[in-house]
């Protein structure tokens, strides 16, 4: 091709034009580039992305929440906390975020209760909760937890029986509860230890009472307290143990229709004797173990209980965890050469944990009242209409046939009165309790294993009644952090910053040395 002056200048013109246009598709990003933004987490464990948990928790957030950052301006404050409140409000839009600099605004933040400069406050429905981590220890599990509390609308508590050895809810000892009462007050809830000798009888405020393992005899008034309170509608959770008595809760057994079972639960599929794993196929259909069924649960010591409900008492009972087909209950001695022996032992498989409902007594009582009155009603008008017919044949004057009609019209107000009432009934409320034949799950030394804490997270939420909480998981982010002990942090420090240069130092001296002998 022949290079002219013209082809010359038509070249110079298109590179100069395509010069211009990418100069200004340049500059057109750049400028939207600062109006607009694109996120995308392409880290393995989505580590900048909220977890299901907190997803979740935001959905059962109706109506807006402000977040207030009492903060001063410095970018290693203030970011780290925009950061991670734009991860909620991706999926919550009407979650606002304001700073505050508490320098500046000292009268709102002493009247606010401000402690920490960092600290923030979430608003939401007329509630408040503070949240006083900071950065860099501000985290996702710690905003989401306080998101937690600030739902709970009541100051309703959850009560521990104590004084006769239960399992601890503040002791930290293996075999306390204390790191599973940890995680339900992150969770909102709030606790309380319960001595039955020192009162007259339960408070109003309770919203479930737990009995974790008692070692020693109750008082026949404490029973009799215990028992009221169920028959009063109250909400149970009731842990037993392998070869523990009832000390003394035979009543509340029998009013349940409790039956425990002897011996411990023994099952081959794990390799620590007196372990029962519980998998997919052992979780019943609830609504606790809808969420934790896909994972393991492990029961360290469990015994087999069944529940036959009195017919009088209105119980309907649904098994949570079941062991396993090859399993059974040991009755002998326990060691490591251990074989199912038909004539002492029980054949599995076993139920584990146990849930029951009926309706609360009084929402019953009104039920009842409803039908006794529909049906003495209904009785009413049989004899009315009776009587009617009598009288129609024996006599047939206008005065009494106008008599009859407006006897009728009022018969037929009193079946509008009764249907309205009956509409109007309150929707029906109900009584919980669960039993487990394992005490040890929730303890201190085996809450951490598999699913454990998460499935007594949902007992709680459940007891509790808070059902739009039971299918929030309890872990809300992956734990990414490395603690190394100093011993360990002395060895890679020494490796990365003396070893390694040396090393490399070496090998670059005799390669070169190699070469010049070469």
């Amino acid at each position: 091709m022949q290079v002219t002056k013209r082809t010359h200048l038509q070249n110079s013109l298109q590179s100069t034009t395509f010069m211009v246009l990418l100069t200004i598709a340049i500059a057109l990003i750049a400028w939207l580039s600062t109006r607009y933004e694109i996120k995308a987490d392409w880290t393995v464990n989505n580590r900048h992305t909220l977890s299901e948990a907190s997803q979740k928790l935001l959905a059962e957030l109706k109506g807006p929440i402000t977040i207030t950052a009492y903060a001063s301006d410095e970018e290693n404050l203030r970011g780290p906390i925009k950061d991670l409140v734009e991860r909620y409000q991706r999926e919550k839009t009407d979650l606002t975020l304001r700073f505050v600099d508490p320098l500046t605004t000292p009268g709102e933040s002493r009247e606010r209760g401000i402690q920490f400069n960092g600290e923030l406050i979430i608003d939401y429905q007329n509630r408040t909760e503070h949240v006083r981590q900071i950065p860099p220890s501000l985290s996702e599990q710690i905003l989401t937890s306080a998101l937690q509390r600030v739902i709970r609308t009541d100051n309703r508590f959850i009560a521990f029986l104590e004084g006769h050895g239960e399992r601890s809810a503040t002791a930290f000892e293996s075999h306390d509860l204390s790191q599973w009462v940890q995680a339900l007050r992150n969770s909102g809830f709030n606790m309380q230890t319960l001595n039955l000798a020192q009162i007259a009888q339960l408070p109003d405020n309770i919203k479930a009472l737990v009995i974790a393992s008692p070692r020693n005899k109750l008082l026949p008034t404490e029973i009799k307290l215990i028992t009221n309170y169920i028959d009063k509608g109250g909400n149970l959770l009731w842990l037993t143990d392998p070869s523990v008595p009832l000390q003394g809760l035979e009543a509340l057994a029998k009013k349940i229709g409790l039956t425990v079972h002897p011996g411990m639960i023994i099952d081959l599929r794990s390799q620590y004797v007196g372990f029962v794993p519980i998998t997919t196929t052992e979780y019943g259909r609830h609504p606790i173990t809808s969420g934790v069924s896909e994972y393991l649960t492990l029961f360290p010591q469990a015994q087999g209980i069944t529940v036959e409900p009195p017919e009088e008492e209105n119980w309907v009972e649904t098994a949570l965890l079941t062991s396993h087909d090859q399993s059974w209950s040991e009755t002998g001695e326990i060691d490591e050469n251990l074989e199912y022996n038909e004539k002492t032992d029980i054949e599995g498989p076993l139920e584990i944990a146990i849930a029951l409902v009926r309706d609360k007594p009084d929402i019953a009582q009104s039920k009842t009242q409803i039908e006794d009155t529909t049906e003495s009603q209904t009785e009413d008008d049989s004899k009315a209409d009776t009587t009617h017919d009598a009288e129609k044949d024996i006599q047939d004057d206008s005065k009494e046939v106008a008599q009859e009609d407006s006897d009728v019209s009022e018969t037929e107000e009193n079946e509008t009165d009764i249907e309205t009432d009956i509409q109007e009934e309150p929707v029906i409320q109900e009584q919980r309790v669960i039993i487990i034949g394992d005490g040890d799950f929730l303890s201190n030394a085996y809450v951490g294993y598999g699913s454990n804490l998460d499935l007594g997270v949902k007992m709680m939420n459940w007891l509790a009644e808070d059902d739009s909480m039971v299918q929030i998981p309890t872990k809300t982010a992956v734990d990414l952090s490395l603690t190394l002990s100093s011993n360990a942090v002395v060895l890679l420090g020494g490796f990365f910053l003396f070893l390694l240069p040396i090393g490399l130092i070496a090998t670059g001296i005799s390669v070169w040395l190699r070469r010049r002998k070469a």
